[in-house]
């Protein structure tokens, strides 16, 4: 019974809109929480939600080995209060036992790349951690966006990208470099098993690839993550002297605030680096 509605609320956060991302980890999160409480959702009280809170303050995670971020754990507990805000919206409880009152983790300074270290992740890499590069740093796409970038969607005549499903399911047109197309057309003319997608690969081995590149670049264990390349690429248009709005736009964000909490002006980095 818990399968059948945890399929359905799955349903439900992809009629809302819900990024991929969080249509696939929630559920998931879900049937974690009620296999480890061993109980129907019905039968979970206030305390069973408390005690699994206590529970993830002690859970060390498997990729990173160390203890789950204050940001992971709200992430897991709002998807338990998402669950049983829809059980009791669509009848299926009449009460919410969910009231814990967890603040929002503050979010960390966003750090970025270097001009010199991008140039330098540019020189190390190979033919599929350049088109990486390309689409979340050159391109600044969420790793989604960049999975899922299909071979059609790319205007190779025009250097235009679109990207016909974002965050929030916007759509929107980036433009790219003539050394963005060159390699392109070059990743598309040595790739054996050819498929719709662009990159052909899933999201674990998207971030093996951009990890190997750190190691070889010499920034692994320094902090950096993928998304990193899209707080740089959006610094650096601030940065420039790009309008708000016109990086809004790039970013796919909707809302102005949005972009200006993602991105923070770093005067002295250095130009827009273009290889």
């Amino acid at each position: 019974m818990n399968e059948e509605i945890i399929l359905q609320f799955r349903k439900e956060l992809q009629n809302l809109g819900y990024c991929k991302t969080v249509v696939n980890s929630y559920p998931r999160q879900i049937r974690n929480f009620l296999e480890f409480n061993k109980k129907p959702k019905e039968e979970i009280q206030s305390e069973d939600i408390l005690n699994y809170n206590s529970y993830l303050k002690t859970c060390i995670g498997t990729r990173t080995k160390k203890p789950f971020s204050e940001s992971y754990i709200h992430g897991i507990l709002l998807s338990i209060k998402l669950f049983f805000e829809y059980l009791q919206r669509t009848g299926e409880r009449k009460d919410n036992p969910y009231n814990l009152k967890i603040k929002t983790p503050k979010s960390e300074e966003r750090k970025i790349f270097t001009r010199e270290e991008i140039q330098n992740l540019y020189n190390k890499s190979n033919p599929i951690q350049t088109i990486i590069l390309h689409l979340c740093y050159a391109c600044g796409m969420r790793r989604n966006e960049a999975i899922e970038v299909k071979t059609k969607d790319i205007d190779l005549e025009n250097c235009l990208l679109y990207i016909k499903k974002g965050k929030g399911k916007k759509r929107r047109v980036i433009p790219f470099t003539k050394q963005v197309k060159k390699d392109i057309e070059f990743f598309l003319s040595i790739e054996k098993n050819r498929s719709e997608s662009l990159l052909n690969i899933t999201q674990e081995r998207i971030y093996i690839e951009f990890k190997y590149l750190l190691k070889k670049a010499g920034l692994y264990r320094q902090g950096f993550t993928l998304h990193c390349l899209r707080h740089t690429i959006a610094t650096q248009l601030l940065e420039q002297g790009m309008e708000l709005e016109k990086v809004r736009d790039f970013l796919g964000h909707e809302y102005l605030g949005t972009t200006q909490i993602y991105t923070r002006i770093n005067y002295g980095t250095g130009k827009l680096f273009t290889k």
